[in-house]
């Protein structure tokens, strides 16, 4: 019997969408002051961990793909979209999802809870930055979901669940209609077509707006020259922040910027090769261990500091990188969803695609993804200027949690 394997769309933009799609079997009918952030349980760390590892191994992978292109996604939205579809695997792509996502030895519910934990905890810490998430399950009202799958959606990631005829044009518009919504209207078709063999989708949307600490000078913005890895040079518009505290730290080969959100319980981390040196240097040095280290050695700094403002939109099918990372399984016929849908053995994923997009301007940050910027200097000058290729982060820095990362080589 042919299989045909489900649709996972990862939609970041200022809001970060992620969107899983299940096909069944042919035949089949078918801040001011911030809230005191409590400390992290140790299955909360975990999870953080995990999550940031697959952040750094995903981004390296998909760098390996698109070379000197601009990169921009969601770690956090991919890894809790396929936590929701991890709910209803079991056997070996169960175990595979569990390796890929780099989850530690723990039961479901532990991994559920953390997950609920934190996105309660990335909430709210902050009045001056939004952040929100959302899930929903999109079923075809031929098929009934499993009480335990749906159950636990529900509970943990505090999904909506909605039927529909998946035969009617209005399926798709009410689906689109709700991403639109949670992404604050940045993200507007996530579903292109329903097919016949669909039968589900699982949807994270996440959105983040951030207001800098000490914005930039409107006034001080103008045009300046961005040098790209191929030794061109594109004209830009500049910002220019005058008063303004960060931390700052540099080394032989590379510069970190790391610039405040708020009340600095988020911040922006942008890592900037010196000249010399190249993003792709950068990044095979790039772990979590790595950044840790460089993070901890930065100083607090009033430096003037020059950077390009820039919107970037991302959109890429993550199939192949999942399968580099060792999920395989799950897009194949011998995936095991079983405990998903009621009566249907034969499910599997056909498609994991993401789509990001964030603003970056003189007031703060729109996002729905993860970003690298970089540029340096090869000694500490009385202004810091980012001209030139860099990777990107947006943190939130009590829980370490990356939101989302990527890299800009060429500002638009």
């Amino acid at each position: 019997m042919n299989r045909f394997a489900r649709k996972f769309f990862l939609l970041p933009g200022i809001a970060a969408a992620a969107v899983l799609l299940f096909s069944g079997c042919q035949q089949d009918e078918l801040t001011e002051s911030s809230p005191t952030m409590r400390p992290l349980t140790v299955q909360e760390q975990k999870t953080v961990a995990s999550t940031n590892d697959f952040a750094f191994r995903s981004f390296s992978k998909l760098r390996q793909e698109e070379g000197a292109k601009n990169i921009f996604i969601s770690p956090l939205s991919i890894s809790m979209a396929l936590s929701m579809a991890y709910n209803g695997a079991d056997a070996a792509t169960k175990e595979a999802m569990h390796q890929t996502l780099g989850f530690e030895p723990a039961t479901d519910e532990e991994l559920n809870t953390a997950f609920r934990n934190l996105t309660s905890l990335l909430k709210g810490l902050d009045k001056q930055v939004v952040f929100t998430s959302a899930n929903s399950l999109w079923y075809s009202n031929r098929y009934q979901l499993q009480e335990p799958f749906v159950k636990t959606n529900q509970t943990y990631f505090d999904a909506t669940v909605q039927g529909l005829d998946f035969a009617s044009a209005g399926a798709k518009d009410q689906i689109n209609s709700w991403v639109k919504t949670k992404t604050n209207g940045k993200i507007e078709n996530i579903v292109e077509q329903i097919r016949p063999e669909d039968v589900l989708f699982l949807i994270n949307a996440i959105y983040f707006k951030g207001t800098w600490t000490y914005p930039f000078d409107k006034k001080l913005t103008r045009p300046g020259l961005f040098y790209l890895e191929n030794g061109s040079t594109i004209t830009h518009d500049f910002m220019t922040m005058k008063n303004g505290t960060y931390r700052y730290y540099q080394d032989a080969g590379k510069e970190l910027i790391d610039l405040p959100y708020g009340n600095q319980q988020y911040s922006m981390t942008m890592l900037v090769p010196k000249a010399g040196h190249t993003v792709q240097e950068l990044v095979q040095e790039l772990n979590p261990t790595t950044l840790a280290t460089w993070l901890a050695a930065a100083d607090t700094t009033t430096l003037e500091l020059v950077m390009p403002k820039f919107k970037l939109a991302y959109e890429k099918e993550l199939n192949n990188m999942l399968t580099q990372l060792g999920m395989g399984i799950a897009f194949s016929d011998q995936a095991d969803f079983s405990r998903m849908v009621a009566g249907q053995a034969n499910l599997a994923i056909s498609k994991v695609k993401h789509k990001a997009f964030v603003e970056v301007n003189e007031e703060g940050t729109e996002a729905a993804a993860a970003t690298s910027v970089g540029i340096s200097l090869t000694s500490l000058p009385p202004t810091i200027r980012i001209d030139r290729p860099f990777v990107f982060l947006i943190r939130e820095k009590s829980s370490n949690a990356i939101l989302f990362m990527g890299q800009l080589m060429q500002p638009q």
